[in-house]
């Protein structure tokens, strides 16, 4: 991804001593994101915080990773479809440079067991919500254990945690669970992409299985009436292509 001119509205800080730039165009795509799961403007809203705040934690993950490494200074920039973290020299070894890559997605779940781990501490059983963010995301809270499901049930009931409380809780989780998932898919440029180039040092390999991946989970969203994802998945069909072509 290339980093975007500064315009207005751009913002710039540090973070932890990295300089960070968040686009406006982050903030539309991720308020679309949320409008897309069909839940109104206020569930939008927590979308785009939370997953501005999952964002962060994935790009520090390769920032702080990155700045360990090569002992250069990191950039993050948050813009459009997603983030990059700039390096002037990428890690000198193999093993360095996954360890780097894996950081991101590593950095993004640590965030879903910190707010899984607060919401137990808010139902009064910490096992209910590191439970909850396992499964949750999966669909499968019936699997946990009964008096765990009690726990949170009974929080919700007697306004321990209110409603909107538990849908941000429930929506970070969803973030940083789904989207770490997402990154690891073996699809350049990918997380997982990069993952898989660096173990086979292959890339028509590597695009030509971006390519077909991607192509499938497009078509596959498509007949589940998933528009934006639709698009999403195509686009990095159509980037893998490019790359099998030498010509991106």
């Amino acid at each position: 991804m290339n980093t975007p001119r500064p315009t207005t509205g751009t913002l710039y800080f540090t973070l932890f001593g990295i300089p960070v730039c968040i686009h406006p165009s982050i903030w539309l795509i991720l308020f679309l994101l949320g409008l897309s799961n069909g839940n109104g403007l206020m569930n939008a809203a927590v979308f785009v915080v939370m997953g501005m705040l999952a964002l962060l934690a994935h790009e520090l993950g390769h920032a702080l990773a990155g700045r360990y490494f090569t002992k250069e200074q990191p950039y993050i920039t948050l813009a459009m479809m997603g983030g990059v973290t700039e390096l002037r020299s990428r890690p000198r070894t193999r093993t360095q440079y996954f360890l780097y890559v894996l950081a991101g997605p590593a950095a993004s779940l640590l965030l879903g067991l910190i707010v899984a781990i607060i919401m137990g501490l808010h139902v009064g059983n910490v096992a209910a919500g590191i439970n909850f963010y396992l499964l949750a995301p999966f669909s499968q809270l019936e699997a946990m254990p009964f008096e765990q499901q009690y726990s949170i049930a009974h929080a919700l009931e007697n306004g321990t945690i209110p409603h909107s409380g538990m849908m941000v809780y429930s929506t970070a989780m969803f973030i940083c669970m789904w989207w770490s998932i997402f990154n690891l898919l073996p699809i350049l440029p990918l997380d997982g992409g990069q993952l898989l180039l660096t173990v086979t040092n292959n890339l028509k390999l590597c695009s030509t299985v971006g390519m077909i991946l991607g192509g499938a989970l497009a078509v596959l969203s498509l007949m589940n009436g998933m528009i934006f994802f639709t698009l999403f998945m195509a686009y990095f069909a159509y980037i893998n292509w490019q790359i099998s072509r030498g010509a991106w």
